[in-house]
């Protein structure tokens, strides 16, 4: 499943008018294609040009990509 997405600008200004936070809406029917539920606690990092979002079962943890 491919849905192309926006980056929304999210919380407060700085003194500047610049946001530094984002968000991303994501559909319940792309949860459960990944095996994730609203709610859920995920893992969230940064590496080589990606972002990449993993439910968070400490007994399952994916370090490499």
């Amino acid at each position: 499943m491919v849905r192309k997405k926006k980056l929304s600008p999210s919380g407060a200004k700085d003194e500047d008018g610049e946001y530094h936070n984002v968000h991303i809406n994501l559909h319940e029917d792309e949860l459960a294609v990944a095996g994730m539920e609203i709610g859920d606690e995920v893992f969230v990092r940064v590496r080589d040009n990606k972002i990449i979002i993993q439910k968070a079962d400490q007994e399952d943890v994916e370090h490499e990509f």
